[in-house]
């Protein structure tokens, strides 16, 4: 069976690679997507027939024996990228093994799923499940709208990863998604390109800038593909930056009361030198206030820039481009400036209370992150596997993932605010408006004005 599965993942990758060829298809990504990136305890109707309630582990199959014919409704913004072939090849395999199942995917783009979401919660329309980015699990779970899906899932399954995957899926304790893969955020470089300069590492930001001089030639080849539109891709790369400057966006100090550290001097440093990669040192690609995540990949495809902030992901995406780089790519942990950061962006879907067959759809998330599937999909979307025997295969032991790899240990706590999405939109306005020509003090107060309004509702 899975042998037949890589054949199909193997034939749906060519075709969407053609495609893509063909018709100029967009990079996939994932959001914090990042992830952006909820759990309500299940009705007992809804436990009806679920395997292995004793505490034993739950293996994929052991479904109730029924022949009931059952839909599962997915929303799912990887059926609007590039992926969606392999996907769906999954999902199509899953079905010849299990007749009596019907998948039907719901395709809604990642930068309005979280809206969708809300909306169709207020008309009690939810799916079955839905792709859960990273920065909307504390929302999600505040409202309410998602299982804990533990039971259903199996010892098996849940000690397969290394226990802080199950923290990064999880809020406040409570597992919000099934794992699938994970999309640590690192920097991309042009490991050809770096052999032509003085320097062999990219260590600290001070590298990390010296490095892109020395790529840019002024005319058609810059350093740094700088994603400079303001929205959720923008903003979880500007996130990791500014973190790397000691810089924690939203966090509850020894009183268990929310501050922030975007009032600060360090916010303000890091936010200048972030806007200075373009407006100083000069290494941006032009109109960094409109390049989104597509048209950073594009130039960094086009062989037009030589670094990037982005999730693994971005390894197949830029390759897919452009089939000569591959071999060429490499990756570090995000440079230091007090430290190594990461957004472990572990990726997957949420099951929804509103879902009346949690086991079955329990066991097709399962069967997705399977080590073999895990393996195929990680090879042709460089999303990467969370089974921890799954990262041990040869793939990953190359310079182009290395740095995704290393960087893991440096994966920070998510924070668990339920405002955070508000937060990042403060951040995303003040690089969007100083890219635009707005002082540091002009964006410094409003970044003020708004965490403090923001800061004193939390309160209230």
């Amino acid at each position: 069976m899975k042998k037949k599965l890589l054949s199909i993942l193997l034939s749906a990758s060519m075709a969407a690679t053609l495609l893509t060829g063909c018709g100029g298809g967009q990079p996939a990504e994932s959001q914090g997507s990042d992830a952006a990136e909820e759990n309500t305890a299940e009705d007992d109707s809804q436990n009806a027939g679920s395997a292995e309630t004793s505490g034993d582990t739950a293996e994929a199959g052991d479904t109730a024996s029924s022949d009931e014919e059952i839909t599962l409704r997915i929303m799912s913004s990887i059926q609007t990228e590039g992926e969606a072939s392999l996907e769906s090849a999954m999902a199509e395999q899953y079905m010849a093994d299990h007749p009596n199942i019907k998948i039907e995917y719901i395709a809604v783009a990642n930068n309005d799923l979280n809206a969708q979401i809300i909306t169709l919660n207020s008309s009690d329309d939810l799916p079955d499940a839905f792709y859960m980015n990273t920065a909307f699990m504390p929302q999600a779970k505040s409202m309410g709208i998602v299982i804990d899906p533990t039971e259903y899932l199996g010892d098996d399954f849940l000690n397969s990863m290394d226990p802080s995957i199950i923290e990064y899926a999880s809020t406040d304790g409570q597992l919000m998604v099934v794992p699938w893969f994970m999309v640590p955020i690192a920097l991309i470089y042009r490991a050809d390109w770096m052999g032509e300069t003085d320097y062999d590492t990219i260590e600290t930001m001070e590298d990390f800038r010296n490095v892109g001089k020395a790529f840019t030639n002024g005319t058609d080849r810059w350093g740094f593909a700088l994603v400079g539109l303001q929205n959720g891709s923008g903003e979880a790369r500007f996130s990791q930056y500014v973190k790397a400057f000691g810089v924690d966006e939203i966090y509850q100090d020894d009183s268990g009361a929310w501050v922030s550290d975007l009032t600060e001097d360090k916010y303000r440093t890091a936010l200048q030198t972030f806007v200075d990669l373009d407006l100083v040192d000069g290494i941006v690609p032009p109109g960094a206030t409109e390049t989104g995540y597509p048209e950073a990949v594009t130039y960094f495809a086009n062989e037009q820039a030589g670094m990037i902030i982005s999730g693994s992901n971005a390894l197949g995406a830029i390759v897919s481009q452009n089939p000569e780089l591959d071999g060429k790519l490499a990756s570090v942990p995000i440079p230091s400036q007090d430290r190594h950061v990461t957004n472990l962006q572990v990726s997957g879907y949420s099951i929804t209370t509103a879902c009346e067959h949690p086991q079955e759809m329990a066991d097709f998330l399962k069967y997705m992150a399977d080590k073999e599937n895990a393996i195929t999909f990680a090879a042709e979307t460089g999303r990467m596997p969370v089974a921890s025997d799954a990262l041990e295969d040869e793939m990953f032991d190359t310079p182009a993932y290395q740095g995704f790899v290393d960087c893991i240990q440096y994966a920070l706590p998510y924070p668990t605010y339920s405002g955070y999405s508000e937060v990042q939109d403060i951040m995303g306005e003040s690089y969007n408006s100083m890219l635009s020509g707005v002082s540091i003090d002009d964006a410094m107060a409003q970044v003020e004005s708004r965490i403090n309004t923001l800061l004193a509702e939390t309160t209230e």
